[in-house]
């Protein structure tokens, strides 16, 4: 197999994984749909929870939580931006996950909080 094989057959893997990743269904599988929507490695996916970690140690130790400061992080971390973002805390939200720093970060907006929120903060 030469170089050019190899190439075609990584483009067709490529392929593969975006009509994979269309066929899940992000209601049953919220965080697996995020990872390749993203493209993330598992690294990645290490990172945003790493993330959501620190936040919860900060609502765990009833510390006072900067949310502008937790959106930046997660913007900077993967150059993303707010919508983006929105995104992450759904899928952790919708898989029960970080549960506590989703509602505090959706809660911050109150009380214009975006209409993809409201299944979070209307509980």
């Amino acid at each position: 197999m030469n170089l050019e094989d190899v190439i075609k057959d990584l483009e067709k893997i490529k392929y593969h994984v975006r009509i994979l990743s269309d066929a899940i269904d992000y209601q049953s599988h919220p965080v697996e749909a995020l990872i390749l929507s993203m493209d993330w490695g598992e690294a990645d996916i290490d990172r945003a929870h790493d993330i959501f970690e620190k936040y919860d140690n900060m609502l765990i130790a009833k510390q006072s939580v900067d949310w502008g400061e937790f959106e930046s992080e997660l913007e900077a971390e993967f150059k993303i931006g707010y919508q983006t973002v929105k995104r992450i805390v759904l899928a952790f939200f919708e898989n029960h996950q970080w549960t506590d720093v989703c509602y505090g970060y959706a809660m911050s907006f109150e009380p214009t909080t975006p209409l993809e929120f409201h299944r979070i903060t209307r509980r």
